[in-house]
């Protein structure tokens, strides 16, 4: 005897979806910084073992693929691993990746043997300069006459924000430009990373980065300077203009380093 198909399941409305994908990314993103900020505060310390997937689920309110995606990126971080008749181990402090560093200069309480909040953030000050610096001097001879055209304008929007906090964001865009112009692409990427690693560090201590008021000048004398092939010079200039200013800021920071 002939039966009825069944009725095949009526699709989700598209806006509908997209509010189940967002609210299920958002718990993710939840249990992650929950469990980041425990991690660099000493809640789970370094060679600890995290609660088992269902309790550890059951503190947090969340679910186990929820858990199990948010520990996942937690790994990418360096942060924990899974260890064979341990479950979910927390890695040591020296083996974490960069990425941490903003939540832990929001969170973090280093204990004796590591470095204290206020020299980590010297600290990042120093790298910034060394890449950008390098970047610099691989680059500088690579720009052909008016291919500083983009970064100049990435200035020029620099300094139309100079006192607001998108104004870190655009003054590394200047770099990536130089970077892009010579068709740097593993310089490019890594101004990208550090770039984002610098404005979350910038972020978590409300750090107030604000243009110079040199600014313009001494960049318009590097632009020059690249495009009149004086890479040397323009790495000079620039490496100056970061160390007087920088060392502003990293004066005050040494008090409480």
């Amino acid at each position: 005897m002939a039966t009825d198909a069944a009725a095949p399941p009526e699709a989700k409305p598209e806006a509908d979806a997209e509010a189940e994908a967002t609210t299920e990314t958002t718990a993710i993103d939840a249990v992650f910084e929950k469990l980041l900020t425990d991690i660099v505060k000493g809640v789970h310390p370094s060679g600890t073992r995290l609660p088992a997937e269902r309790e550890l689920a059951r503190q947090l309110g969340a679910s186990r693929p929820t858990l199990r995606e948010a520990l996942r990126r937690l790994g990418e971080w360096k942060l924990v691993e899974p260890r064979r008749g341990s479950g979910i181990v927390v890695r040591p402090y020296r083996e974490w990746s960069i990425e941490v560093i903003g939540a832990y200069l929001r969170h973090g309480r280093p204990d004796g043997g590591q470095a204290s909040l206020g020299q980590i953030l010297i600290d990042m000050f120093a790298m910034r300069r060394a890449v950008v610096t390098e970047v610099i001097r691989l680059t500088a001879s690579r720009i052909p006459r008016g291919g500083t055209k983009g970064a100049r304008l990435a200035m020029a929007r620099a300094w139309s924000l100079r006192d607001q906090p998108a104004y870190v964001a655009e003054d590394f865009e200047v770099m990536r430009q130089i970077a892009e112009a010579a068709k740097f692409t593993p310089g490019l990427w890594l101004l990208n990373r550090v770039a984002d690693i610098w404005l979350d560090a910038a972020s978590a201590l409300r750090l107030a980065l604000r243009a110079p008021d040199d600014y313009v000048a001494v960049h318009t004398r590097f632009f020059d300077l690249i495009e009149d092939g004086q890479g040397d010079a323009a790495c000079k200039l620039m490496n100056e203009y970061l160390d007087r200013h920088d060392s502003r800021i990293v004066d005050v920071l040494k008090a409480i380093a």
